[in-house]
């Protein structure tokens, strides 16, 4: 009796130190945010209001024949990255195509940066550019030249940095360049390149997805970037996670759970482009702001079953929402049109283009003409703002603050 006893309190301490264990792991993972994409979303309304937004700011951009803006107008091919916004200390660069302008905080031309061509020193395709505030030094990235265009913030060329590999997208961290290697053909040795700015390389990260490209099909995005909090965000098309890259490290921050719609290199095996586009989710753009996180993806791109959307999803609250992004985020508070959120300025201030056209039209339609927004004053100067536009004027960037 005494032994079976024994035997007994032994398995069901053996139990309890299982159980306390695989509490102890459940607690460890949980400890990272993770929000369910997996499911078919269901696309619903969202006002700017519902997320806090206070305040909206438009800023009509100068128009000349040296600096006409074109193709912001459709969520399909006004991709992020071709028509991208960079924030300066006073200013702002617009990468238009092959084209980048500078403007003043105020919408005024300054100049063009950067010459695209054949010749010494120009640029033969623009694929990324990042501001260096600390050097006060504009990077424009040719990947298929395998360099790094360096100008003045005052349109000065300065340096040619030449990388020993391609590289897609490109950011700055701790004083340091971060390079993604495009991942497209499969067969990439690294994922990721950091070097000094004068080119050295200090460190390489091992590509971990593998895979025997299908077909040629490749995505504009395998990798996005994006700041908060003044670190550094990644997170690569093969992988649920946002990692924060810091002292040449990637820590996990939040997971985005697409489950079985998640790319895998699997899928990039054994299936062809449109196998991949009608079944699997294609990143557009990640951002955060405030208490939020937001993530546009494609998913079904098969016309018309299309489905475009941008997911936000409180760090801190039970609140997550799935919009249309040909349709954005409601603006209730001026009636102006919808906003699609592009980049931040701030982690507090979101930033969008409004084609000039479009925004006019808006605000001669019924819509904004019966439209109860919480702004009544901003509603009328949105008014006059849309009388003094020209239907073929540049954009307008708009700033949406959320209340602090």
């Amino acid at each position: 009796m005494i032994k079976s006893l024994g035997i007994y309190i032994i398995v069901l301490i053996s139990q309890l130190l299982i159980v306390s264990c695989q509490r102890t792991q459940n607690m460890t993972k949980n400890q990272i945010l993770t929000f369910d994409l997996s499911g078919v979303p269901k696309i619903t309304n969202i006002t700017l209001s519902d997320l806090g937004f206070a305040d909206i700011e438009y800023i009509p951009l100068e128009t000349n024949e040296l600096n006409l803006i074109s193709g912001i107008d459709n969520i399909y091919f006004n991709d992020y990255n071709i028509n991208k916004i960079i924030v300066g200390d006073g200013y702002y660069l617009i990468k238009n195509g092959e084209r980048i302008f500078k403007f003043n905080d105020n919408g005024s031309f300054i100049t063009t940066i950067g010459t695209v061509g054949r010749g010494p020193d120009e640029i033969n395709n623009i694929g990324d550019l990042v501001i260096d505030k600390e050097r006060q030094e504009i990077n424009i990235l040719s990947g298929w030249q395998k360099k790094i265009f360096v100008y003045s913030e005052n349109g000065q060329f300065l340096r040619t940095l030449n990388i020993p590999y391609y590289i897609h997208e490109f950011s700055l961290v701790e004083g340091r360049i971060i390079g993604y290697c495009g991942r497209n053909s499969g067969k990439n040795v690294n994922s990721f390149v950091v070097m000094e700015t004068n080119g050295q390389i200090v460190a390489e990260f091992r590509n971990r997805y593998l895979f025997d490209q299908k077909s040629g099909f490749g995505f504009t995005h395998e990798n996005l970037f994006y700041t908060f909090n003044d670190e550094l965000h990644v997170k690569e098309i093969f992988s649920d996670t946002i990692y924060i890259f810091k002292e040449m490290k990637f820590k996990p921050h939040l997971i985005l759970n697409a489950g079985d719609r998640l790319i895998t290199p699997e899928a990039r095996s054994n299936y062809d482009m449109f196998y991949i586009t009608e079944n699997y989710l294609q990143p557009i753009n990640l951002l955060e702001f405030g208490d939020y996180l937001y993530y546009g993806s494609i998913y079904k791109l098969v016309f018309p079953d299309a489905l475009i959307y941008g997911f936000i999803g409180s760090k801190k609250k039970d609140f997550q929402v799935f919009f249309d992004l040909n349709q954005g985020i409601v603006n209730d508070l001026d009636g102006g049109p919808n906003i699609v959120p592009i980049t931040t300025k701030n982690d507090h201030t979101i930033i969008t283009l409004l084609d000039a056209f479009k925004l006019k039209s808006h605000v001669s339609s019924d819509v904004f003409r019966n439209s109860v927004p919480k702004h009544p004053e901003k509603k009328k100067a949105l008014e006059r703002l849309a009388v003094s536009l020209k239907e073929i004027d540049n954009p307008v960037l708009v700033l949406v603050r959320l209340k602090q």
